[in-house]
């Protein structure tokens, strides 16, 4: 067992033991987890004593030092900006009812799945994703599931909604991102063999192969029968699209943030035969993710409605931030004023105002796009949304 492993084994047992928070913390923030550095700290000021809250002070004045923003505000410069990666799970204690008076509930340390449960919205997406892969696997029905590629804005649930199909199904669940050919699954590692990574999968559940970020590098170069996109080439396509035809546990589901740009003849080796749009969350959407965002940390009554009304074509991944940098006001509270509150609507909007949609250019850059080509009827979804949404 790990250091980390082993300390919230004790943790199980002892949940109120902060000391033991404070050393998860401090190994946390040693790994670089900061996120989940914030989160022991959290459970270690709400049961430690005077010098345990001492020692968290320091710990928490250089955590914030150690994080720059990666993404930028409205009026900062981006090399200013600072990071947040990491999404927090339901291990922080609760505040519940009014205003700041709280209760410290117990601590689950234990991640918990709910197939499209976790995924704020996009039931179209949902439901389309039910009839032609959800339903056949699930129901053993002998007509062809299909090939899905997911396609829309960084940060929409693209990757989160391929775990959740997994999920739903039961399947093992395999993830490849193609990120620039670092991946191990490339053509310059002869080693890679779909029969024996199916081979290892248990023989009774689906297995589920996602191929990430296709679009993270858009360099082909063209050969007698293949074409190499940073080390991807025909046959290593062709070899996963086949798998399907005779192992009836395989289903195969792509992702892409820019199919504009992706190269057909790719696609077609790939088998993609249906492609779903997962554009920015709606109104009701936007108000599930921060619930399911702000789900576990310390918080006054809020308005979900309003927070919803305030962010329109926010991401899931934008929302995120968005909770994040009201979760970093609360943190600079307790640090430099020594003041332990929840979050309050305050913090929520003062970080909208720092933000914005990172979809905007997304939309506008395939509209300008759409323009100029016929792609035959893949993109009318996407043609449906800008048509509600005329602004853009």
């Amino acid at each position: 067992m790990t250091k980390i492993e082993i300390l919230k084994s004790m943790l199980t047992s002892d949940q109120r033991n902060a000391p033991v928070w404070l050393l998860l913390g401090l190994e946390h923030a040693e790994q670089g987890d900061r996120t989940e550095a914030l989160q022991a700290f959290t459970q270690a000021l709400a049961y430690g004593n005077e010098a345990i809250k001492e020692k968290i002070v320091i710990e928490l004045n250089k955590l914030q030092k150690e994080s720059p923003y990666s993404r930028t505000l409205k009026g900062i410069n981006q090399k200013d900006s600072s990071t947040y990666t990491t999404m927090f799970s339901p291990k922080i204690r609760v505040i519940e009812g009014g205003k700041g008076k709280a209760t410290a509930k117990s601590v689950q340390l234990v991640e918990k799945t709910a197939g499209f449960g976790m995924v704020g919205g996009l039931g179209r997406v949902k439901e389309a994703i039910f009839q032609r892969l959800l339903h056949p696997i699930t129901q053993r029905l002998p007509q062809k599931k299909s090939t899905i590629l997911l396609y829309g804005p960084s940060g929409c649930g693209k990757s989160l909604l391929a775990k959740a199909t997994a999920e739903e199904c039961q399947a093992h669940f395999f993830s490849m991102a193609i990120t620039g050919g670092q991946s191990m699954y490339t053509p310059s590692n002869r080693q890679f063999n779909i029969h024996d990574l199916l081979a290892t999968a248990p023989a009774n559940k689906p297995f589920l192969f996602f191929l990430d970020e296709l679009d993270a590098s858009n360099h082909y170069e063209e050969h007698v029968n293949s074409y190499s996109r940073q080390g991807i080439d025909s046959k290593w396509l062709q070899q996963i699209a086949e798998a399907g035809e005779y192992d009836e546990r395989f289903v195969l589901m792509g992702a892409t943030n820019v199919p504009w740009e992706m190269e057909p003849s790719m696609l077609r080796v790939a088998g993609f035969d249906h492609w779903i749009f997962v554009g920015p969350p709606d109104r009701q959407a936007r108000e599930d993710i921060f619930r399911l965002k702000l789900e576990g940390r310390p918080s006054e009554m809020l308005d979900y409605e309003q927070l919803a009304g305030w962010t329109e074509f926010y991401s899931g991944a934008d929302i995120e931030y968005v909770v994040e940098l009201a979760t970093e006001q609360v943190w600079h509270d307790i640090v430099t004023k020594g003041v332990d509150r929840p979050i309050q609507m305050s913090d929520l909007r003062e970080a909208i105002a720092a933000t914005y949609p990172t979809t905007i250019e997304w939309l506008r850059t395939l509209k300008e796009h759409l323009k100029q080509v016929d792609y035959n009827g893949i993109y009318d979804e996407v043609w449906d949304y800008l048509s509600l949404h005329s602004r853009i």
